[in-house]
């Protein structure tokens, strides 16, 4: 039989599919049961079908390779049915949910307030400072972190504009960093107390 379906004579390949429709059906089913799918009559014969032109493809490519002094039919037949199971549930696994649908759940009073807060401000440093207080910033900090968080200006557009060494804006925003990050440090300590 195989000799004819390698031939393409299509009443080979109609008794073929017919005699085999059963143990691919089957296999399908076991592989749903698996994965704990409860695939309905559609499913399964939609993916019973995939099998069989997975079969087929590019001159029944795949069937050609079966070796009869390897495995018999069946078992050739039943890892391939497996496995286009598998793939056809991994192609139609739930899509992860959006985070944003659970944003009330995710976040608490506090940390809702602190977002809004950054929409109220004229400024990312400001809602910062609205939150741990000026934190000892210099003006030429502020300027600094106020161009490169508020402007999106980025060093060397900085440096220009405020007439300034590039190396010197590093250095700046550097330090500013480190004095934000010790007020917010000593906040949450503050409120862990």
């Amino acid at each position: 039989m195989l000799d004819a379906l390698a031939e393409g004579n299509p009443r080979a390949w109609r008794s073929f599919c017919q005699d085999h429709a059963g143990l691919v059906l089957h296999v399908v089913r076991q592989t749903f049961a698996r994965y704990g799918v409860g695939g309905d009559a559609y499913d399964i014969e939609d993916v019973g079908q995939e099998v069989f032109i997975r079969l087929s493809k590019r001159d029944f490519a795949l069937l050609r390779r079966f070796d009869p002094a390897r495995a018999k039919l069946t078992t050739f037949l039943r890892v391939v049915a497996s496995s286009t199971t598998i793939d056809w549930l991994r192609r139609r696994r739930p899509q992860g949910e959006d985070i944003d649908d659970h944003a009330g759940v995710l976040s608490d009073e506090r940390a809702t307030a602190a977002f809004d807060a950054v929409g109220e401000s004229h400024s990312a440093l400001e809602a910062v400072e609205a939150e741990i207080g000026a934190a000892g910033l210099s003006d030429r900090q502020r300027a600094i972190l106020k161009l490169m968080f508020d402007e999106d200006m980025d060093v060397d557009e900085i440096a220009e504009k405020l007439g300034i060494a590039a190396q010197t804006v590093r250095s700046a925003k550097h330090k500013a960093m480190v004095k934000l990050r010790t007020a917010f440090e000593a906040k949450g300590e503050k409120g862990a107390r």
